[in-house]
């Protein structure tokens, strides 16, 4: 028998928003460390554009400089 977390559709709901949240707050410290001179500038509203653009370049295939 399988247990689960939440619930069978839920779990995954979870492990997916967890991805994601981990995702936007390691690229938005990527960035702060990149410029922190511009740290106070960097919201998440900058980060989804990143993460946007960064998963573009995945799926056409340009690996480089992800």
């Amino acid at each position: 028998m399988t247990v689960y977390l939440l619930s069978k559709i839920g779990d995954p709901i979870f492990a997916v928003t967890m991805g994601i949240a981990a995702s936007l707050s390691r690229i938005r410290r990527e960035q702060i460390e990149k410029t922190p001179e511009k740290a106070s500038e960097i919201g998440y509203g900058t980060v989804v554009q990143l993460g946007q653009r960064r998963l573009q370049r995945w799926w056409n295939g340009d690996f480089k400089d992800l």
